[in-house]
């Protein structure tokens, strides 16, 4: 299987899961990694209905999936070696 496929079968037993027995909270790392564009898009729209009933928090890169949040923070390097937290309500 490929990185998308894997985590395409990953996601459906997670969100199968969220169905049966529902957490308050889930945590996603950079889950739409291997995705391509179609999928992240399919995904991000998942989450959105999915958090109704959960609250999603989802480490990403992907632009489609950074328009669909309700709130964006982002961590850049600012000058010299300190970090700064940018913070976006959409």
């Amino acid at each position: 299987m490929s990185g998308g496929e894997k985590s395409l079968t990953a996601l459906s037993f997670i969100f199968a899961l969220q169905r049966y027995r529902p957490s308050p909270f889930y945590a996603f790392d950079e889950v739409d990694m291997f995705l391509d564009g179609a999928n992240v898009e399919r995904l991000s729209k998942m989450i959105q209905q999915q958090a109704q009933q959960a609250q999603f928090i989802v480490v990403s890169l992907r632009r489609p999936m950074i328009e669909a949040s309700q709130r964006t923070i982002g961590v850049t390097q600012a000058r010299g070696a300190y970090t700064q937290v940018l913070g976006i309500k959409l």
